[in-house]
């Protein structure tokens, strides 16, 4: 479009609408526009040959000005849903915290009066909702549920010769110590009142290997008791029992299970707790094997070796069940004086 279409296009919008879009505003002057769409007091709109700028604009009554008084709310709110202060400034974090405050405290007065709650019902629904639960009153915690200075019921006369327990009846027979028993601490309903947390249960272990018939067992040829070791055999299996530490954990240890040879050492350095030759060669196996040399720790004070026997009926590298016996467990002790496995040894099974 071309600048003649331009100024023909203009012209024939100032017919349409009444208005000259080339005349500049009077300086110093608004255009107040009435409602049907005319104007009452703008020259810039009707005369010719006058040149405006952006300087021309008139910016309006400053902030303080009164006539922003009818766009403020009475909170100090305005249509915009920004907050003023009374100057027409914005309000601070603190100051909306403390309106929004001040109107939520408004409104619950406004329902607590809809339902018509006295002023203990109010104390006491806000006591329940923030205490609200079963509580155990002590000397220490007793001023906190009474008005005014308290004795606690340890000093108060009163309460001691009322609930104080009569003494045992040492002519009728009653001499027992402690026959009464201490006193139950219960709450309002009578319940008894327990400790939270109850105690850690005390464990009394007795000495290891104390239910083992020691001469019966090197008699039958089926295992030793040493005061380091215990251990016993069946047809296809040898446990044995190492002392270790009491109090040690599993992640201390470093248990090597060779085929001829067991070690056993606290960490990675230092001088081994255990370490001995088995008199005859084990199965050590691997984690995918089901039948597999394994070890565990028990009550953290002795170490229990499942030893698989390397010559068995199961593998099938010897002829009968007496080739599996062993007349002892580690190379340093005294073999079994009988040559042949005792008649015993045959029933052992491999648990």
């Amino acid at each position: 479009m071309d600048d003649g279409n331009v100024k023909e296009f203009l012209a024939f919008r100032g017919q349409l609408e009444g208005i000259n879009w080339e005349q500049p505003p009077e300086k110093g002057r608004r255009a107040e526009v009435l409602s049907g769409g005319q104007s009452s007091r703008a020259p810039c709109l009707r005369e010719e040959g006058q040149e405006f700028s952006w300087e021309d604009i008139d910016e309006g009554p400053a902030e303080s000005d009164d006539s922003w008084a009818a766009f403020h709310g009475p909170e100090g709110y305005v249509p915009d849903g920004k907050i003023l202060a009374a100057g027409g400034k914005k309000l601070t974090k603190e100051q909306k915290q403390k309106m929004m405050d001040a109107e939520q405290l408004a409104e619950a007065r406004e329902n607590i009066r809809k339902r018509g709650w006295t002023e203990g019902e109010v104390k006491w629904r806000s006591w329940l909702a923030r205490r609200g639960h079963d509580v155990q009153v002590n000397d220490w915690n007793l001023y906190q549920y009474i008005d005014g200075d308290c004795i606690p019921p340890s000093r108060d006369p009163f309460w001691i010769n009322a609930n104080e327990v009569p003494l045992p009846d040492y002519e009728a027979g009653n001499d027992v110590p402690n026959e009464v028993g201490p006193m139950e601490v219960t709450n309002i309903l009578g319940e008894r009142i327990e400790p939270k947390w109850k105690p850690p249960r005390v464990v009394m272990l007795g000495a290891l290997w104390a239910d083992v018939n020691v001469a019966k067992l090197a008699e039958q040829g089926l295992g030793r008791v040493t005061d380091r070791y215990y251990w016993r055999q069946t047809t296809g299996m040898v446990f044995v029992e190492v002392k270790v530490p009491e109090g040690t954990s599993a992640r201390e240890l470093t248990v090597t299970i060779a085929p001829q040879r067991l070690t056993i050492r606290r960490g990675t350095a230092g001088p081994p707790l255990f370490d001995e030759e088995l008199y005859m060669r084990i199965y050590v196996g691997s984690n995918v094997d089901v039948e597999s040399s394994v070890w565990e720790l028990q009550d953290k004070r002795v170490i229990i070796f499942h030893l698989v026997k390397w010559h068995r009926l199961a593998a099938g590298n010897v002829r009968d069940t007496s080739r599996t016996w062993w007349r002892q467990c580690f190379t340093h002790e005294e073999p079994f004086t009988h040559e042949n496995p005792h008649g015993e040894y045959y029933n052992q099974k491999d648990k």
